[in-house]
């Protein structure tokens, strides 16, 4: 008996950090395939600001103050403007991301990380079936960032990284 009672809580044990780990914490966001981290364009703090991708810096506004929600869900908080993204406008494939206010009410800007390995994630808008996806796969500097359906490719992978900038 006791033996089956060990197992069990070794199987328990198993399962929840299969789940994985939380987030805490300020984190630049890269893309796998283009290497450009998320940011805001030309560090604007104005609402309606295009979200878009950008070589790697250690700057306040390509860092984000992960706000956890619940499960893997997320609110992004730009460490530089206070604000966080979300799309403008109807929501479909396609749909450009911008800088706006935080909402703590809605979910057009919570986000869910979906590990597909170590720090590597799919980010999904809650609610939807769409990806947070650069829209140059080649990752031109300020190139909009998008959403769109699950593709399978590295295009949808973003890693994260600690980041506390100075500036």
């Amino acid at each position: 008996m006791k033996k089956y009672f060990v197992l069990l809580c070794l199987f328990l044990a198993f399962i929840i950090t299969a789940k994985g780990q939380t987030i805490h914490g300020t984190y630049a966001i890269k893309n796998v395939q283009t290497g450009m981290l998320l940011r805001i364009k030309d560090a604007n703090t104005k609402d309606g600001t295009p979200l878009v991708a950008y070589d790697p810096e250690d700057w306040k506004c390509m860092t984000w103050d992960f706000k956890h929600i619940d499960a893997n869900t997320y609110q992004l908080k730009n460490l530089l403007s206070g604000k966080t993204f979300e799309p403008t406008g109807a929501i479909s494939a396609g749909t450009a991301l911008h800088e706006e206010p935080i909402n703590t009410t809605g979910t057009g800007q919570q986000y869910e990380f979906e590990a597909t390995g170590k720090n590597t994630y799919l980010i999904k808008l809650k609610g939807t079936d769409l990806y947070v996806t650069p829209s140059d796969e080649k990752g031109s500097v300020n190139s909009f960032i998008i959403l769109a359906p699950k593709s399978g490719t590295k295009l949808q992978q973003w890693t994260i990284y600690q980041q506390s900038p100075t500036i």
